[in-house]
């Protein structure tokens, strides 16, 4: 492997994040951790699962079953888990296995939630194959499942005992759009972070859909991001909260729309445009900030823009928002770039007038 970092929970479990460019080390790192394994994925990836086997194989690490699965957001159910339970037991899936997930984020919240409740918890590795896993969705230990009522309301922090991230050889053929659902996390990162990622982004927008140096340096950048608020505070008691930034809209856009209508990186984009907008009236914000991300989306091929949709359909699946509390809901919002706040109380007229600004 060619580089490893560090997440350490204060309860003395730690994750592994790996930066490699072959799965050679992701079996030798097996190897060394665990005698059998389970292996699941997403079976658009099934190449990268052939070999990740192969180098499974090569260590002579025993499989216990390796089950590929089509994979969209209606995986991420409490239906979808009741099925796969049994199917851990009948493979003789014990404590002392070790779950391998190789897909995007709904995968590896899936498996991870799996691994998090079956037995009381088992270890986890997360090989993330999709722009979206590699700088977000993966790291960190959420892991859920959606409910009727909202997205990822069924989870727990369990945190995969490794992340190997493999971006030379598993984004090289990632279609346009499973490069676009990555997208937002790496502009919400750049503005919640507001430094070495945003003047990245300012100096020049790497292709879309090209696999090069400059894209590994973003990849790389936006998940030391996120590891470094998650070894900060684990269990979203604090600043982690700012990694939800856009999401408050985002995920009652998913869910509005259907889930897989629209990404969640298309969701995430404009949810942080509404987020920018509340910013500017609520904080404000120099309102450059809004146009450069929208430029930036556009450039990308994201929505800058959303269909007319009516407050009063979006209150009651947003105050199930996991930020939401007893005395309402928590937006997080940006008084400059790197320097996110939690505000709550915003009036409705605001929240509709910024509805009305993007539609």
């Amino acid at each position: 492997m060619e580089e490893t970092l560090i997440i350490q929970s204060h309860q003395a479990n730690q994750s592994e994040i790996a930066f490699a460019s072959d799965w050679r080390g992701l079996g030798e790192w097996i190897g060394l951790h665990a005698q059998a394994v389970w292996v699941i994925y997403d079976r658009s990836v099934e190449d990268a699962a052939h070999a990740i086997v192969g180098a499974l194989k090569d260590q002579s690490i025993r499989i216990l079953g390796v089950h590929g699965l089509a994979v969209d957001e209606t995986l991420k159910s409490l239906h979808s888990l009741a099925t796969w339970y049994p199917t851990l037991v009948e493979d003789g899936v014990t404590r002392d296995a070790l779950i391998v997930a190789i897909g995007g984020g709904v995968l590896t919240d899936f498996a991870g939630y799996a691994a998090a409740s079956y037995l009381r918890g088992i270890r986890w590795v997360a090989v993330p194959t999709t722009l979206l896993a590699q700088v977000d969705a993966s790291i960190g230990g959420k892991v859920a499942v959606n409910l009727p009522q909202g997205k990822n309301l069924i989870g727990a922090f369990h945190l995969p005992s490794l992340v190997y991230i493999n971006p030379s050889t598993t984004l090289k053929s990632l279609p346009l759009y499973g490069w676009q659902t990555g997208l937002g996390e790496v502009v919400k990162s750049a503005l919640i972070e507001g430094g070495a990622l945003w003047k990245l982004l300012l100096e020049g927008l790497p292709p879309l859909g090209q696999m090069n140096d400059r894209w590994e340096t973003v990849i790389r950048i936006t998940a030391q991001i996120k590891i470094d608020v998650v070894n900060r505070d684990l269990e979203e008691k604090g600043e982690r909260i700012f990694l939800n930034f856009g999401h408050t809209l985002a995920h009652a856009i998913e869910q509005v729309a259907g889930y897989g209508q629209w990404s969640h990186g298309q969701a995430v984009a404009v949810g942080s445009l509404f987020a920018l907008y509340l910013s500017e009236r609520h904080l404000g914000l120099d309102r450059e900030v809004r146009r450069v991300v929208s430029t930036w989306l556009g450039r990308w091929g994201l929505p800058t823009s959303l269909p007319s949709i009516d407050y009063a359909v979006l209150e009651p699946i947003l105050m199930h928002d996991k930020k939401a509390r007893l005395s309402g809901l928590q937006w997080i919002l940006l008084e400059r770039p790197g320097k996110p706040v939690v505000v709550s109380g915003l009036p409705r007229s605001l929240l509709e007038e910024a509805l009305a600004a993007l539609s």
